[in-house]
């Protein structure tokens, strides 16, 4: 621990040698507007201050690709044909970049508008390059941009801050409208209306990237995640909060009434709660907690699911049934140094906490908010997600971010009320990766000393895989999905694979899991001929919203799983398990941001 404190020390001294901007904290969103007859063109910007920092050279390099403002890339938007420098652009929405020189600057204008700073900028999207020479201009400490009218087929394009002006002619070359825009110009600056930029929340463990990416954990989600959260901004403090509960009639294994099954009503439910504070102009603390009702709701056995194992309830494998999670399944904080732009240095402890294996945990991931249940391979992928003490640093480089961990490999104990003793007796490492704002990946390895109580003899060591994926076209049409793999190897080998996905619409959702899972005779509690059984469930379900009130969304939930599995086990489980739920689940709606 002597050593978890020394790096959490280092990490806020950077912050008195660091002179990078908080353009969280200052930087405004503004638009810009020039009409000129029918001809309309806007420029949507964030807008940071000088604040007695050093701007070029300083905080915006020379020689270096720059989104000219704050968060995200400005946007030029206009509806007739133009041309600038004699190169003719079509009307649309682009995105402005500029490369600052010392004598001379080039324009950029890149036909990828909805960009996030420069990480996602790609020179083979650029439409035209112009070079300028920027003119010494008296101090102007926001930064600001201008559109003025020459005549009625031209207009100028200013920018300026600091004591810097660049500006350029754009020509209007046909004054007919061929481009279709909003009649009232509000600050949307993405395509995206939930994901959330500056005014609310920046990403758990970075001020460069939006909150939309944040998992559980240290984890990642696509930067198009919705978010579906509650928000409130209070002096120099954000805070969010989520979660889930679900009230339902559980049926399984209908159709083999005397076998293995069982029927449950209950209600299985968690919320999370996530404070934020900027440090000065780089540092970034966070305090975060989570409850389930599960101890309460559902109860020490936890609820029937068949096939499911993992942990135990007094003295006995919990076996066809998924154990109840903790009352209290995180408290932890952070603090994230951000060195330069595009490069941060984070610690995170938590007691409880998840360490650095795997993807996003289930429960937090959008692919499967709809389904009350957990996976069957949860002990094989995100299991982790509650250790009691857990210590992790990692170091983010643009899209990529490595991490590791030290945290307690044995899972939580059957009593859920109190607080385990916390060891750092297991490790782990992560490699996440985010190519675009629709896609995370990660890939991790972990050592787990001893994770069950009745097996403390054997260790366990675990490779998982992921690929998250979202998109949206708005609001009402949602797509997300995920494709996970997990390794356990102990004193024999295990792999699980899933997919999942959910199809979210204004009132109704689709959602459906896909399954296989090795598991052996020990964690299945049978004694049959074969060591190790592949078994595969297939999952399809359905809501609908019923009712929304102060930012809750209530909807009624019904899913059927059938479960595929050798000859071996029939005389166990019976033929062809088929288990339902019926359902109300409660969540926060989802969060739109300037809209």
């Amino acid at each position: 621990m002597k050593s978890i404190i020394k790096i959490f020390c280092l990490l806020l001294s950077f912050e008195a040698l660091s002179q990078q901007a908080d353009t969280a904290k200052t930087s405004i969103p503004k638009m810009t507007e020039l009409k000129i007859d029918k001809a309309i063109f806007r420029i949507f910007y964030y807008a940071p201050s000088v604040r007695s920092r050093v701007i070029y050279g300083g905080l915006v390099p020379f020689d270096q690709v720059w989104v000219t403002g704050a968060h995200r890339a400005t946007a030029f938007e206009f509806n007739v044909p133009v041309a600038i420098d004699g190169k003719e652009l079509k009307p649309g929405k682009y995105a402005f970049f500029t490369i600052p020189g010392k004598e001379s600057w080039t324009i950029i204008i890149n036909k990828k508008w909805d960009q996030h700073l420069a990480d996602d900028y790609t020179e083979g999207e650029d439409l035209l390059r112009i070079q300028v020479t920027p003119q010494e201009a008296s101090l102007r400490d926001r930064l600001d941009y201008r559109l003025e009218k020459t005549n009625d087929s031209e207009l100028n394009f200013t920018f300026r801050w600091e004591k810097v002006l660049i500006s350029f002619p754009v020509k209007i070359t046909s004054p007919k409208p061929d481009y279709k825009m909003p009649k009232k110009a509000t600050f949307i600056q993405t395509k995206n209306t939930h994901t959330i930029h500056a005014g609310s929340m920046a990403h758990a463990f970075s001020r460069d990237l939006p909150m939309n990416r944040n998992g559980s954990g240290t984890g990642w989600l696509p930067d198009e995640t919705p978010m579906y959260a509650w928000m409130r901004h209070k002096k120099n403090w954000n805070l969010m909060g989520h979660g889930a509960f679900f009230l339902r009639q559980n049926f399984q294994n209908l159709n083999n009434e005397y076998k293995r099954g069982g029927r449950q009503f209950d209600a299985p439910g968690w919320a999370m709660i996530m404070a934020q504070r900027k440090i000065k102009n780089n540092g970034l603390f966070l305090f975060r907690t989570m409850i389930t009702t599960d101890p309460i709701t559902v109860g020490g056995r936890g609820y029937p699911l068949m096939f499911q194992s993992g942990e135990s309830y007094k003295g006995l494998p919990l076996v066809d049934r998924q154990h109840p999670h903790e009352l209290i399944s995180e408290l932890g904080m952070g603090y994230t140094q951000r060195i330069v732009p595009g490069f941060d240095i984070s610690l995170y402890v938590g007691y409880p906490g998840e360490p650095a294996i795997g993807p996003t945990a289930f429960m937090h991931r959008t692919s499967s908010m709809n389904n009350p249940d957990a996976p069957l391979g949860h002990h094989w992928q995100d299991a982790t997600h509650i250790t009691f003490g857990v210590a992790t640093l990692g170091i983010r480089y643009k899209k990529f971010k490595l991490e590791t961990s030290r945290f307690k490999g044995r899972e939580p104990n059957e009593h859920r009320f109190d607080f385990d003793e916390p060891k750092f007796d297991s490790y782990s490492y992560r490699l996440s990766f985010a190519p675009g704002k629709n896609w995370v990946m990660q890939a991790s390895g972990a050592f787990l000393k001893s994770p069950e109580e009745l097996d403390p003899a054997n260790d366990v060591k675990r490779a998982t895989a992921s690929v998250i994926y979202s998109s949206s076209k708005n609001s009402e049409r949602i797509f997300t999905s995920a494709l996970v793999w997990g390794l356990n190897k102990a004193d024999h080998q295990e792999y699980s694979f899933l997919w999942e996905g959910n199809y979210q619409m204004k009132k109704f959702a689709v959602y459906s899991r896909m399954e296989s899972v090795q598991k052996s005779e020990d964690e299945l509690n049978i004694s049959a001929p074969e060591s190790i059984y592949t078994i595969q469930a297939f999952t399809l379900g359905t809501t609908y919203k019923l009712a929304g009130w102060f930012n809750t969304d209530m909807a009624l939930g019904f899913h059927m799983t059938q479960n595929f599995i050798p000859a071996t086990l029939k005389t166990f489980y019976g033929s062809n398990p088929l288990s339902m739920q019926v359902f109300i689940r409660v969540i926060p709606g989802l969060f739109k941001a300037y809209n």
